[in-house]
């Protein structure tokens, strides 16, 4: 059996709501809008030929995550499972959706960067997840330095090589200016 394995890029439409199934299983869906442009030759400008919209729902450790981390119009990648939903309207009609399971969900940072809380050292064992609602990236990452230290570990003082280039330079901003 093989899977359909999609890619999607696009932004999502609205911000994000956790809910929860009847066994308390944590899921969202996500909405994501594809656009596709094409440039007319003829005038230079980019024009939207066709929008797509994806419903990406996630479960569990992922639908939690993407709640606290995505809000409407940020640009997402998506890589999961694609299907066709289909299900009879209220007039009796067939309706389709195309639904993705991801597998994984992210920021896209060509156009805005993230903040990523920095992974705790081997030697800290297992890292214990905190409430995102209660507290603030001081609190659950540490302060950032305040002072920088006096010493970058770099010997700043120039070597034989560097002091010769540097009296050559300074040599040749002091010379007249030949007439020729």
């Amino acid at each position: 059996m093989s899977d359909n394995t999609a890619t999607i890029v696009g932004n999502l439409t609205r911000t994000p709501v956790l809910r929860y199934t009847a066994n308390s299983i944590p899921v969202t869906d996500l909405t994501v809008a594809v656009n596709h442009r094409r440039k007319d030759p003829m005038t230079e400008q980019w024009h939207d030929v066709a929008c797509t919209y994806y419903t990406v729902t996630c479960w569990r450790t992922l639908a939690e995550h993407a709640v606290r981390t995505f809000e409407k119009g940020h640009r997402v990648i998506v890589i999961g499972r694609m299907y066709v939903e289909e299900w009879t309207g209220r007039e009796g009609d067939v309706r389709q959706s195309i639904r993705i399971e991801p597998s994984s969900v992210g920021l896209d940072i060509r156009f805005s960067p993230a903040a990523v809380a920095p992974r705790p050292s081997v030697s800290q064992g297992p890292s214990v997840p905190q409430a995102r609602d209660t507290d603030d990236a001081a609190t659950r990452w540490g302060a950032p330095p305040v002072e920088e230290p006096d010493h970058d570990g770099y010997d700043d003082a120039p070597d034989e090589a560097e002091g010769a280039e540097l009296d050559e330079l300074a040599r040749l901003a002091t010379a007249p200016a030949s007439s020729g």
